[in-house]
């Protein structure tokens, strides 16, 4: 009697787990992919595209205003020969206060683009896909650059 008490425990025991199994299905931890894919997005206001050397004086002196007379020639400083190596430019992030490289791309900009633009600012928002020298390079996914005003522009709207 007490063996067929046991085997009938044990019968049901195995009916309800198995039972149970296939109605409540474990859970598991998943990865929050979304989080590390945040991380690597860069929204641009307003910020200006410079010479890396440029960037950095301005970085550490904390004024700015070097930004804005960045004269283009330093974007080619220390490069041998401008026609087969890329200008340094950087953009620089004022409101967070770091700049980045651009990757120039057949979908994206180029760098003409950038160039014609360099003193100027640039709207955009893009993905991180590497480092350059300790610098974020970034992948813009849309842009739009306004350049510098011409010198003279504002005279007779006083």
């Amino acid at each position: 009697m007490l063996k067929h008490i046991f085997a009938s425990i044990l019968s049901l025991s195995f009916i309800l787990g198995v039972t149970v199994n296939n109605v409540i299905q474990p859970a598991y931890a998943e990865e929050e992919v979304a989080d590390e894919e945040e991380d690597n997005e860069v929204e641009f206001t307003s910020a200006v595209i410079t010479a890396i050397s440029c960037a950095k004086e301005a970085e550490e002196s904390g004024e700015f205003e070097v930004l804005a007379s960045c004269p283009p020639h330093k974007a080619f400083e220390g490069i041998q020969d401008i026609y087969d190596n890329p200008p340094k430019i950087v953009v620089f992030d004022v409101t967070e206060g770091e700049y980045y490289y651009i990757k120039p791309t057949k979908d994206s900009v180029y760098w003409s683009d950038l160039l014609e633009g360099f003193g100027g600012s640039i709207d955009g928002s893009g993905v991180i896909v590497g480092e350059k020298d300790g610098i974020s390079v970034v992948k813009l996914e849309e842009f739009e650059i306004t350049p510098k005003p011409k010198p003279g522009f504002f005279k007779g709207c006083l």
